[in-house]
């Protein structure tokens, strides 16, 4: 009974170290590596797998290296697969279709070992098919992990069961630990399968590595195992501290840097204790990591393990200013230099116990016992700290004075005053419309409302502004629109526009309009009628006016004739083009047919030519059918005579 629990603890033990957790310690750089790559995908080598590649989804026995893959199997109910198991969308997994085909999916020989060294042989795998495929009959994919030695002898093996199928990808790694006999420094890995008959079969793998496997081993950077990040001006030295497990009979250690964090390493000379003190720096990025082996072994790369790697960052300093004067004002608010907006933390102190915690700090109302120096102390991230100082000096003041300004008309100048009682330096921004800039008393014509900023200057560079707006009020614009065609009866919109600044506005005469104080009233006059649109500024700034003409037809106007002369007089031949009336087609043709010209356009004309070459003189037929703004159906048609 003993000897039964104690072979099932044993069998429990060895499923899990092979299954699960393979390595109790830690891990060394991989000996094999097969992570199949990312973007463009590549063919296994024929020695590497017994299955053939295919072009896309893989057919019985065969497989595909790829990042994107959906709708395979043989009832392309396969899952859509996008990227590797590390979430990479662009890394590259092998698929393989396995259904009635037994063979080695992948192998390879792990060379440079070293003897009586313990190493994990894992993979990440996971399904590739739902539980609808095959009609939910598929046959399961099963996979077995082997290491072997050159002639054959078995140092370990585990099996993966059936893989279930299911909606998405499940990765999981399986593996197997092995210890190497003595003499040997070369074994064969192997992942195979051997299905049962049936559809289905269908499984995906990435990331195969065979890696060495020792104690437990972590390092410290003072005392701790998260990144160093600190200024260039760090007080402190790193010091790097490794700590191990027992399990090699006589451990050795060496310390390692990467310049590309961590994915390759340097031995660091002579640095072979568990202590080491990383020399200062001012500024880069360098991450340190410890490997050891058993002392005779510790030149191997394969036979190494290496502990947790740990980042340092030394940031530069923020940029220092050299001491620097400050003109303060008599009886004035000084606005000290804004902080840094990256600081955490601003400290500004000065004369008389002045303190400022704000970016933005000002010394109220200055007196000459504020004469003096001023620290701005900065702190920024990783404890980095820029201390300025700046020496104050108070001058005598100036004040401004200004005279009020009003609103003037587009086109109109004004001019602006400014006052001081210590100073003879002016200056106005912006200078646009200014006769002068640079003078207290400019003649000013804007072009649009504009408000000016007045600085003046004392002798001691004391200064003090004012702000003066000019508001500019536009004139009065009127645009009755374009003459308008009507027939008797008919009614014209007129297409009026009105700008200026506080305007009003009225049409005359009134007559058979439908309203004298619309922009663009109706017109139904019964004969010729001329309006006239006036626009008036209610502030001041004059009257504007404009005509149109409504013309009234008694009946639709074709002409009979036109001469093409090029003398501006009867050039074409074009139908009155009525307001609200639209042409639906116009057709001119020769006396044998041909049609010689067509347009939808009212605006359009004839110009008695035919694919560029001039019409010799005759009579042509038209054709013109109108849509009126009541939707009636009007249709002219006749000859016209071509003159030359």
């Amino acid at each position: 009974m003993r000897f039964f629990v104690l072979l099932t603890y044993f069998i429990f033990c060895f499923s899990f170290i092979s299954k699960g957790q393979f390595c109790s310690g830690n891990l060394g750089d991989p000996v094999i590596n097969q992570t199949f790559g990312a973007g463009r995908a590549f063919v296994m080598p024929p020695h590497a797998t017994t299955y053939d590649v295919a072009g896309s989804c893989p057919g019985k026995g065969q497989y595909l290296i790829s990042s994107f893959i959906f709708g395979c199997g043989p009832d392309r109910t396969w899952l859509q697969m996008i990227g590797d198991h590390t979430r990479d969308l662009n890394g590259n997994y092998m698929l393989v279709n396995a259904e009635n085909t037994a063979g080695t999916v992948y192998t390879d020989t792990a060379k440079n070992l070293c003897p009586n060294t313990n190493y994990v042989f894992s993979a990440w795998i996971s399904n590739a098919m739902q539980s609808i495929t095959c009609g939910g009959q598929s046959v399961l994919a099963n996979l077995t992990l082997t290491v072997t030695t050159l002639d054959g002898t078995l140092l370990g093996t585990t099996n993966t069961g059936d893989i279930p199928t299911a909606f998405d990808r499940i990765w999981k790694q399986y593996g197997v630990a092995i210890s190497t006999p003595p003499n040997t420094e070369q074994v064969i890995v192997s992942i195979t399968t051997n299905p049962k008959p049936g559809c289905g079969s269908g499984f995906v793998l990435d990331d195969i590595t065979f890696r060495s496997c020792g104690p437990a081993v972590n390092i410290t950077l003072d005392g701790s195992t998260e990144p160093g990040n600190v200024c260039a001006d760090y007080p402190n030295p790193f010091i790097l501290e490794g700590a191990y497990s027992t399990g090699f009979a006589d451990p050795a250690v060496q310390w390692q840097s990467s310049l590309d964090s961590g994915k390759t390493w340097v031995d660091i000379p002579g640095e072979t204790t568990t202590i080491y003190a990383i020399p200062r720096r001012l500024t880069g990025s360098v991450d340190y990591r410890m490997v050891m082996a058993e002392r005779g072994s510790i030149n191997s790369l394969n036979c190494r393990i290496a502990s947790n790697g740990i980042h340092t960052d030394i940031h530069p300093l923020p940029p220092h200013n050299p001491p620097q004067d400050l003109i303060g004002c008599l009886d004035k608010n000084l606005a000290l230099p804004v902080a840094d907006p990256s600081a955490l933390q601003v400290l500004w102190t000065g004369v008389g116990g002045y303190s400022s915690t704000l970016a933005a700090s000002v010394v109220p109302k200055l007196q000459y016992a504020d004469t003096g120096l001023y620290t701005l102390k900065e702190t920024f991230y990783f404890g980095c700290v820029s201390l300025d100082s700046f020496y104050l000096k108070i001058f005598p003041g100036t004040t401004i004075y200004t005279e009020p300004t009003y609103p003037i008309c587009e086109g109109l100048s004004e001019q602006l005053s400014a006052t001081a009682t210590d100073g003879d330096s002016f200056k106005w921004f912006p200078s646009t419309g200014l006769s002068n800039d640079a003078i207290a008393n400019p003649i000013a014509r804007p072009t649009d409302s504009t408000e000016y900023k007045v600085v003046v200057t004392n002798s001691f560079g004391c200064k003090d502004s004012a702000f003066l707006k000019i508001d500019v009020y536009r004139n009065p614009v009127a645009n009755a629109g374009i003459d308008k065609v009507i027939l008797a009866g008919d009614t014209a919109v007129l297409s009026a526009a009105v700008k200026g600044t506080s305007v009003s506005y009225e049409w005359t005469p009134s007559l058979f309009l439908s309203d004298v104080h619309a922009v663009q009233p109706l017109a139904f006059p019964t004969e010729n009628q001329l309006y006239t649109l006036s626009v008036f500024s209610n502030v001041g700034c004059g009257a504007a006016t404009d005509d149109v003409l409504v013309k009234v037809y008694s009946d639709i106007f074709i002409p009979t004739a036109f001469t093409p002369n090029g003398d501006g007089i009867n050039d074409r031949f074009q139908v009155l083009p009525l307001d609200n009336y639209a042409i639906v087609q116009m057709i001119v043709y020769n006396r044998w047919g041909q049609l010689m010209y067509t347009s939808k356009d009212k605006y359009s004309s004839w110009d008695g030519t035919y694919k560029g070459m001039v019409q010799p003189t005759g009579s042509y037929v038209y054709r013109v059918e109108l849509l009126s703004p009541q939707g009636r159906r009007i249709i002219k048609q006749g000859s016209v005579m071509l003159l030359h």
